[in-house]
């Protein structure tokens, strides 16, 4: 639906009922085109210290909300996640390796196991870290800043792992598991030959409770390492089931959580083309909200919850129950065009209003179906058109149909 003209999306033959039962196309564009987040006359001032001033009072409420309205299982997965952007914005990311490969990156924490997004931050090219953290842990750092003390485990790629890192979260309680790229320095040359290595083998070495594994993939077309480093295990014990070191079993399991979130946010996505990349942002953040609300209904034990069971059905039925105040009080409008007050009425199922007969004396007219010639003449009117019909003319109908 997203990818609609709005022209498309609105049109009485092409487009969907309820989006005209709402509002015109002419409201609709006229309110996108108004939508700010912020006061247009200290935004200059704001950006010289944040560049994302245009939207950041908006954003940090959001994701705020999103922090405390759940508590997370004990695996968090840490990640990005590319807002498709061409427009002009100056911390607009190249990634050649997405699928959309221009756009906003947003470095995210989601749970593991059910995608929920609980904390998010823009790349927005500068921060305000101390010179003696690297920019991948600062914002480690800041995600996992309601995690601390919880001894919960976080999993990330290559991009962020490190041992400073991980230290850093040993001293909050936390631990962390994550693939490691092949040039920290940190790395014995060991773990990088592969000189006599076999496929499906795997070298550990501990330094406390730090445990750094080289692992041979068994099914890579070419031989290779991963090296990933871990300080929630502390043993070289293979999983049984598929008989893989456990380090590289708890990855693959866990690192899922935000490319899931990002999946599920494609899918049914409210995102629409545009050339101000605060839109962009607020289009993400209407998509990471409707997982998230998806996730706590999903987990909530209400005694009178409905039963729906697909997330394109839930979907559907919160966009029913935000309009649905707003469509009462427009179908009462006098001067509502008569093909949207029965839409309207549809999606309520409700009758749609009408005088009742005999509410109003009407003085005689011609009938609307008789010829001219005969000039046949009736005080009774068609309750939705209003026009004069004769007794051969009329047919009795319920309210209800």
């Amino acid at each position: 639906m997203n990818d609609m003209s709005t022209k498309e999306i609105f049109d009485k033959f092409t487009g969907v009922m309820i989006f005209r039962a709402t509002m015109s196309r002419c409201r609709f564009e006229f309110l996108i085109n108004c939508l700010r987040f912020d006061d247009k006359e200290t935004r200059e001032e704001r950006r010289a210290s944040d560049r994302l001033a245009p939207i950041r009072e908006v954003f940090d409420h959001i994701i705020k909300m999103c922090g405390e309205y759940y508590t997370p299982t004990d695996c968090c997965t840490i990640d990005e996640q590319l807002l498709s952007f061409r427009g002009r914005c100056i911390f607009k990311m190249y990634i050649p390796s997405k699928p959309d490969k221009y756009g906003i990156k947003i470095l995210m924490m989601c749970d593991a196991k059910t995608a929920y997004m609980l904390k998010a931050i823009v790349y927005v090219g500068q921060t305000t870290a101390p010179p003696n953290i690297a920019v991948p842990e600062y914002y480690v750092l800041e995600l996992s800043k309601s995690l601390v003390g919880s001894r919960r485990n976080i999993t990330m790629d290559n991009w962020f792992t490190s041992i400073p890192l991980a230290k850093h979260l040993i001293e909050k309680e936390l631990t962390m598991v994550g693939t490691t790229r092949k040039n920290k320095g940190e790395i014995p040359e060991s773990f990088l030959d592969l000189t006599g290595r076999e496929k499906n083998t795997a070298m550990f070495a501990y330094d406390g409770p730090l445990t750094l594994l080289s692992y041979c993939p068994p099914k890579s077309t070419k031989k290779k390492v991963v090296i990933m480093l871990s300080t929630l295990h502390d043993s070289p014990d293979n999983n049984n089931e598929v008989e893989l070191p456990e380090i590289v079993h708890f990855y693959n399991k866990t690192k899922g959580g935000v490319d899931v979130f990002d999946a599920m946010s494609k899918k049914y996505s409210v995102l629409r083309k545009t050339k101000r990349w605060p839109m962009c942002i607020f289009y993400g953040l209407l998509n990471g909200i409707g997982i998230n609300t998806w996730v706590l209904y999903k987990c909530s034990k209400a005694p009178n919850k409905p039963d729906i069971k697909f997330r394109r059905t839930f979907l559907k039925e919160l966009g029913l129950n935000l309009i649905e105040e707003h469509l009462k009080e427009r179908v009462q409008k006098p001067t509502l065009r008569r093909d949207i007050r029965e839409s309207i009425a549809a999606i309520l199922k409700e009758p749609m209003p009408v005088d009742p007969p005999g509410s109003k004396e009407h003085s005689q007219g011609r009938c609307g179906f008789c010829p001219r010639k005969r000039d046949r003449k009736s005080k009774t009117r068609c309750a939705k058109c209003k026009i004069p019909i004769c007794l051969d003319h009329q047919v009795k109908i319920c309210q209800r149909c």
